[in-house]
């Protein structure tokens, strides 16, 4: 047997907690994150903890053992296992549980799943046994009501996640919806609506119907997490199911720290920063997720396709001198340079206010570079691709943003290749614009199409969570958008990554310019 997911497993209960082991679907996804040549290892020890404890109970080691011959028999008897299969699935589960007490997470006895249902075990434990059959004092009374009132607040908490008020899936759909971006929030608001009325037409989602209400959010992020919390703490309607925020990424860092104080699923539609959904280098935020790959990973997907889609090894990089986002797509690419073999010849930097110089176009020619990797995030690469074809370079350019701004950039444009989220002109996208443009009247397809049809996608996200849950709200729904594998959505194939809750090798748009002319090539997923 492969002892690899058992180091890891207890490497992941160290990071997240001894919690990790009450909840396997989450366990399992890490650990195939990390060892997936060990599938078959990861499936036993997943399969088996939520046989063991399925009642939410987790024992301590010690307490494990105790009962060992009986849980390996049904193991055998009722699962399935074989005799080999069943004694390792009992020792890894023993050494799990060894760690967690470690960590602190256990103690010598049965604990309960959640912690209130412990302290009162303490406090009831220290009773004597006959003391339910002693007259009743004015002590005894109050802790019984004090025991009564905390089960009808789980009872509470139970029933608000299965049920919706008003048989509605309310999602909350932030937006600028005034001020300079107000355009932009409109656009995203109607294709959010488009989805809702979509799915309301057949039926909604388990026979209740998705209704979106759109909230402005100011574009300042000192200002957008005063505004956010006032919504979230509103009690004049119903609790929301889901809150989809299709804000920048400067707003988004702002406000998702409230997801988790909220206990609600925050879906993040355009964000491309991977801290917006991390609370820490490891540990992802609970209740936030992103629709959109990270600049990581579109840095990544350049390196890939010029290494194995143009056949390129020897690379110049250009990147944004005072941008964070810049940044972090050069330190992906640079790493995935090394990965495919590729040679980074050449790195220069240039300003918000105009292209490279003379100096760092001569470079680039003289180290020989048979492509350049320029990172960028907006229109701003224009007057690079000016200056590296005016100062002599005439070989393959490859960006990670593009939109009709960069036209301005003329003649210069031949031979530049694009990596970007989504393209107007992709087949598969058709259907979407033709249904925007019956149901609006006006066209989506512009600068911003990426940004509406990721607004479109989420609501579709959201009700596909929403399907899958066993409850309607907090952590049910949680766990479902956790648990997304293989999501047939408009724009791509969405699975997401446990360990940083944002997609796990999402295909790529690729765009070709020549003649003046910018063309959808195909979709692509780096390796």
């Amino acid at each position: 047997m492969n002892e690899r997911p058992v180091g890891i497993a207890r490497e992941l209960i160290r990071i997240y907690g001894g919690s990790l082991l009450e909840d396997p679907d989450r366990l399992g996804q890490l650990l195939e994150g990390r060892c997936g040549d060990a599938r078959r290892e990861i499936f036993l020890l997943s399969f088996a903890l939520r046989a063991v404890f399925r009642d939410g109970v987790i024992p301590s080691a010690d307490d494990f053992a105790s009962r060992g011959e009986k849980t390996e028999a049904m193991l055998r008897d009722s699962l399935g296992f074989s005799k080999t299969d069943a004694s390792w699935v009992m020792e890894s589960i023993r050494e799990l549980l060894e760690t967690r007490a470690e960590e602190g997470a256990a103690d010598a006895r049965l604990e309960a799943h959640k912690g209130f249902l412990r302290n009162v075990g303490r406090v009831m434990a220290k009773r004597p046994r006959t003391a339910l059959f002693r007259k009743k004092t004015l002590r005894n009374g109050l802790l019984s009501l004090f025991i009564i009132a905390l089960f009808l607040g789980l009872f509470v908490r139970i029933t608000e996640s299965r049920y919706t008020a008003r048989n509605e899936h309310d999602v909350l759909f932030l937006a600028h919806l005034s001020g300079p971006d107000a355009a932009f929030g409109h656009v995203r608001l109607k294709a959010a609506q488009l989805a809702a009325d979509r799915l309301n037409a057949a039926g909604g989602v388990k026979g209740r119907p998705v209704r979106i209400r759109p909230y402005d959010i100011p574009a300042l992020p000192e200002k957008a997490p005063e505004r956010t919390r006032e919504i979230l703490r509103d009690r004049s309607g119903p609790r929301a199911a889901a809150v989809i925020s299709a804000c920048g990424d400067d707003v988004n860092e702002a406000i998702a720290g409230l997801a988790d104080d909220f206990e609600i699923p925050f879906v993040m539609t355009e964000s491309s920063r991977a801290s917006v959904t991390m609370a820490g280098r490891e540990r992802p935020r609970l209740y936030v997720f992103r629709l959109n790959g990270d600049n990581n990973d579109r840095g990544r997907a350049a390196a890939y396709f010029i290494i194995y889609g143009l056949e390129r090894k020897k690379i110049a990089v250009v990147s944004e001198a005072y941008s964070a986002d810049s940044k972090e797509m050069r330190d992906g690419f640079v790493e995935a340079m090394k990965k495919y073999g590729g040679d980074v010849v050449c790195e220069e930097v240039w300003t918000k206010r105009g292209g490279i110089d003379r100096a760092s176009a001569e470079e680039i020619n003289a180290a020989g570079a048979d492509a350049v990797a320029v990172l960028n995030r907006g229109p701003e690469a224009a007057p690079v691709i000016r200056s590296l074809r005016g100062f002599g370079y005439g070989g393959a350019i490859v960006g990670t943003s593009f939109d009709d701004a960069m036209f301005s950039a003329g003649a210069a444009l031949d031979n530049t290749w694009w990596i970007i989220p989504a393209r107007a002109d992709d087949p598969r996208l058709l259907s979407f614009q033709s249904a925007y443009r019956d149901r609006y009247n006006e066209n989506s397809a512009g600068a911003d199409f990426a940004g509406i049809v990721f607004a479109y996608d989420s609501v579709m996200w959201t009700a596909d969570a929403l399907s899958r849950a066993p409850g309607f709200q907090g952590e049910a729904l949680r766990h479902a958008f956790m648990s997304t594998r293989n999501l047939a959505l408009t724009h791509a194939t969405l699975t997401i990554d446990p360990s940083t809750h944002g997609p796990l090798n999402k295909a790529w748009a690729l765009v070709y310019c020549s003649s003046g002319d910018a063309r959808f090539q195909k979709r692509f997923h780096p390796q």
